[in-house]
C-alpha cells in the first residue's frame, strides 16, 4: 500500500554543520490527519516539515539520507507571512498562485473571491498588502495556499508574530477549515492552547533530532510529562481540562493552582527620577501617524512591557527610544537630556537594542565573532573578550555552534544569539522586541532569569511582547497602546484585574485573571 506522507530512516545534515539535524527518523502520516510536532528549539522540527514538503533538498541544499514520501501538491505557511508575498495587492497575490496552476485569467475572479471568503479575509480584493494587519496577512497567506488546492498543508509556527486575539482567530479558522475539508495538516507550534485540542496526533522530538513519542495529545501529555519538561517543551495551560469545569469547581486541581497564583499581592513600586521621559510624542511612518500624545515615564530599574494589538505601534515606539525611528512630534528625554543631543557613540554605550528579526543585527561570519564584536569595537583586552564570549556561549547553549555562521542557526538559536550580543555589556537600558519569540520553555526561563539579574543590578528593561504571562510575571509596569493612544500605564495586576479595559482593548489576560473574572460573573448570574 502506498504511503500517503512520511519518511523512512531519514537523516539530514546541512553542509556547513558537522552534526545531523535529523537522525534516522521514520514517520508515517495518513490522509486527513492533523499532526502537531513538538520539541525544543533546534531539534529539527522546521527541518522535518521542510523535508516532508519537498523544500529540502529541492530548494535548500542539504545532505539527505533515507527515504521521503512526498505529495505532489503541498503548501507551507511560515512564521512571517511577508516572506511569502511577492505582489502588491491582495487579488494579485492570490492570482499569482493561480497562475502557477495555469488557471486562465478569465476564470480567476470567482476563485479569488471564494478563497478569500473561506479564510475570512473580509477586505476589498484590491487592498494593498502592506496595509493589512498581521492576522490578515496570515489569512491572505492561507488563501494563496488554498488556491493551489494542496493535498497537505504545513504550518511552521503560523501564529508566532500575532497578538493573542489574532492567534486564537487563526487557530479557530484552521480548525473550521479542517472540519469542512478534512485537509491533512502538519503543525510546528510553541503555543499549544487553541491548537492541541483538535489534533489527532502529537509527535515529540528530542534535541538530537529523533522522535521519542508519537500518540494522541492526551497520552503524550500524561505519559511524557517529564520528557517534555526536561526538553523545555511548552505545555498547554488548560488542555486536557475543560474551562467550564475549572470555573465551576473551587476544588478543581487547575482552579486551585490558578487561585494560588493570584494570592501574590503586587509589590509597591519605588519611584525614582525617570530614566526616560516622553512628552507629547507622536510616532508613525511616512505621513501616517500611529500613536499620538505619548507621555510616559520609565524609571531606573523598571521592567516595562509594551503591549497592544498587531499594528498598534509597539515596535515603532520601542525603536524611537533609541533613535532607530524618528519621532514626528514631541520630545524624548534620556537621563534628563534630550535624546537628539546624544551622540551615537554615547547613546549606544548606554543602551542596547534586540530586534524582533535577529538577522537584522548580525554582521560577522561566526557566532563567536558576533558576540565578541562589541568588545573589540570598545578596544577591550583580547583575554577579557574571549572569557566573556565563552561564558555567554555556554549560558545560551551556543558553545557547540561558535564557529557556525549566525544565519545557519535555527530561529530559536538566532534569538538567543541576538540577546547574548547585548548582554556582553553593562548598559543602563536594554530594549527588547519579542525576546522570547520562537523559544522553548527551558530557554525562555533561562533567558528571563539572566535578564532579571541585570534588572536587579539596576538595568532598565523595556520589552515588546505578546506573551501576557511574561508580562504578568516579569514586569512592574505595562504600557498599553490601543487605537492611536496610550490606553494604560501601570502595574500588570491592575491592568489584568480591570475588566473594562480588557474588554475595550481585546486583551486576553493570563488564565488566573480569566478565572477571577469568570467567578465574578458567576456571582451575579
Amino acid at each position: 500500500m502506498e504511503k500517503f506522507l512520511g519518511c523512512r530512516n531519514l537523516s539530514i545534515r546541512f553542509y556547513n554543520r558537522f552534526e545531523k539535524i535529523l537522525n534516522d527518523m521514520t514517520l508515517s502520516i495518513n490522509k486527513g490527519e492533523k499532526v502537531l510536532i513538538l520539541g525544543p528549539s533546534g531539534s529539527g522540527k522546521s527541518t522535518l516539515i521542510s523535508a516532508l514538503a519537498g523544500i529540502i533538498p529541492e530548494h535548500v541544499e542539504a545532505e539527505v539520507n533515507g527515504e521521503v514520501f512526498l505529495r505532489s501538491q503541498t503548501g507551507v505557511m511560515f512564521q512571517d507571512p511577508d516572506t511569502q508575498f511577492c505582489m502588491l495587492r491582495v487579488d494579485e497575490e492570490i492570482a499569482f498562485s493561480l497562475e502557477n496552476k495555469s488557471i486562465p485569467r478569465s476564470q480567476m475572479d470567482p476563485i479569488i473571491l471564494d478563497v478569500m471568503d473561506k479564510v475570512g479575509l473580509k477586505v476589498d480584493r484590491k487592498t494593498p498588502i502592506e496595509t493589512l494587519s498581521g492576522g490578515m496577512k496570515q489569512r491572505l497567506a492561507l488563501a494563496c495556499l488554498l488556491a493551489l488546492e494542496p493535498e497537505v498543508l504545513f504550518f511552521d509556527e503560523p501564529t508566532a508574530q500575532l497578538d493573542p486575539v489574532g492567534r486564537m482567530e487563526i487557530f479557530e479558522l484552521l480548525k473550521q477549515l479542517s472540519q469542512m475539508t478534512n485537509q491533512t495538516m502538519v503543525f510546528v507550534e510553541h503555543v499549544l492552547d487553541g491548537c492541541i485540542e483538535w489534533m489527532d496526533r502529537v509527535i515529540l522530538m528530542n534535541e538530537r533530532g529523533s522522535i521519542i513519542a508519537d500518540g494522541k495529545p492526551e497520552e503524550i501529555l500524561l505519559h511524557y510529562h517529564h520528557e517534555m519538561e526536561e526538553a523545555g517543551v511548552w505545555r498547554p495551560k488548560l488542555f486536557p481540562y475543560k474551562w467550564r469545569d475549572v470555573v465551576k469547581s473551587d476544588s478543581h486541581p487547575l482552579s486551585i493552582n490558578l487561585s494560588e497564583m493570584l494570592k501574590c499581592k503586587p509589590q509597591e513600586r519605588v519611584v525614582e527620577n525617570p530614566l526616560i521621559t516622553t512628552e507629547n510624542v507622536e510616532i508613525g511612518y511616512g505621513k501616517k501617524a500611529i500613536v499620538k500624545d505619548i507621555g510616559v515615564d520609565i524609571h531606573k530599574g523598571d521592567w516595562v512591557s509594551i503591549i497592544g494589538a498587531n499594528g498598534s505601534g509597539k515596535t515603532t515606539f520601542l525603536k524611537s527610544l533609541i533613535r532607530l525611528e524618528p519621532i514626528k512630534n514631541g520630545e524624548i528625554l534620556f537621563q534628563n537630556r534630550e535624546l537628539k543631543k546624544w551622540s551615537d557613540r554615547e547613546l549606544f554605550e548606554k543602551a542596547g537594542y534586540v530586534f524582533q528579526n535577529p538577522e537584522l543585527q548580525f554582521i560577522t561570519d561566526t557566532v563567536f565573532e558576533e558576540i565578541a564584536f562589541g568588545g573589540r569595537q570598545r578596544n577591550w583586552q583580547e583575554e577579557e573578550i574571549h572569557a566573556k564570549t565563552i561564558q555567554l556561549l555556554q549560558e545560551f547553549g551556543l558553545e557547540s555552534y561558535q564557529n557556525s555562521h549566525p544565519f545557519t542557526l535555527s530561529l530559536g538559536q538566532k534569538r538567543r544569539l541576538s540577546v547574548a550580543t547585548m548582554l556582553l555589556f553593562d548598559q543602563a537600558l536594554l530594549l527588547l522586541d519579542e525576546p522570547t519569540f520562537g523559544q522553548d520553555e527551558k530557554t525562555t526561563k533561562e533567558l528571563i532569569m539572566r535578564l532579571k539579574k541585570r534588572q536587579e543590578q539596576g538595568t532598565t528593561i523595556v520589552m515588546v511582547t505578546h506573551d501576557m504571562d511574561l508580562v504578568d510575571t516579569c514586569s512592574n509596569q505595562v504600557i498599553l497602546l490601543n487605537k492611536g493612544r496610550v490606553a494604560y500605564q501601570g502595574t500588570p495586576y491592575e491592568l489584568f484585574s480591570n475588566q473594562e479595559i480588557i474588554q475595550e482593548t481585546d486583551i486576553i489576560p493570563p488564565l488566573q485573571y480569566q478565572l477571577m473574572h469568570a467567578r465574578r460573573e458567576r456571582l451575579f448570574v
